[in-house]
């Protein structure tokens, strides 16, 4: 069924890139935002799929905080959209967000105030308010969300039965798949969510210029419909990921 779609990973291997969200693609989703952690197994999977291919990363809304014990050191890591990344084992952050650090405290502080610290996640440089475990926060939360990104001049970014809010800058997903797929062909990505619509657009962009794409979505009864209609392949859960990234790694193998 996928064989097609994958023999563009035999062609040229070390010219390969492969991108990959964390959330509901490495890791099942969590009914806790730091209860999530990579799927047994998958770590020496992204080893051995980082010595064939020309990248391998992990492009996350997480903090690089939290993936850097879980994700191996062959694999580069985003997180944050952008604003924050580990290359060659070395954390580094962009500059124009450290700005935004005192006023993501303050919101941290009055979000877990009001809505309780368990369904805040702050993340440094940015914030997540989850209603995954009941509904009767959508709106409440969506209210405050809404006055904090007019009171403090933050973004609103969509996300799975959550808010986010980030720093006005123009970093995403995308940005950071085209800058990580310098020179690479083929680029693949992999994602759950609205967020990776902007990774989505990014292959896009490549496919332009001639570059091979894959859009994989990784499917789950929250996954929004139109990451499912533009995906190339779909796949069932982070099982169907994982074994798709099983598929890739024995095609670029087989090319050596």
């Amino acid at each position: 069924m996928t064989s097609s779609s994958l023999a563009v990973f035999g062609r040229a291997p070390s010219r390969a890139g492969l991108f990959l969200d964390f959330d509901g693609v490495l890791a099942d989703i969590a009914p806790e935002p730091d209860a999530a952690v990579m799927r047994d197994g998958v770590d020496a999977l992204l080893v051995a799929l980082s010595a064939r291919l020309g990248r391998v990363a992990v492009i996350s809304g997480r903090p690089v905080a939290y993936l850097d014990a879980m994700v191996p050191a062959a694999v580069d890591v985003v997180g944050l959209y952008g604003l924050e990344w580990r290359r060659r084992g070395v954390h580094h952050t962009l500059h124009a967000a450290e700005v935004y650090r005192d006023t993501v405290a303050e919101m941290v502080a009055d979000a877990e105030a009001r809505f309780g610290p368990d369904v805040v996640e702050p993340k440094g440089l940015s914030l997540t308010v989850h209603y995954r475990r009941d509904d009767a926060l959508a709106a409440p939360m969506r209210a405050w969300v809404i006055d904090q990104a007019e009171r403090t001049g933050m973004e609103q970014r969509p996300a799975k039965r959550s808010f986010e809010l980030h720093p006005p800058i123009a970093r995403d997903k995308g940005t950071a798949l085209v800058e990580l797929a310098e020179d690479l062909d083929p680029v693949a990505y992999f994602g759950d969510d609205l967020g990776d619509l902007p990774a989505f657009d990014g292959l896009d962009q490549l496919a332009r210029h001639g570059v091979a794409t894959l859009r994989v979505a990784v499917d789950s009864p929250e996954v929004p419909p139109i990451l499912r209609q533009r995906a190339d392949l779909v796949v069932d859960g982070p099982a169907g990921a994982e074994a798709l990234l099983r598929e890739i790694l024995a095609v670029a193998e087989s090319a050596a």
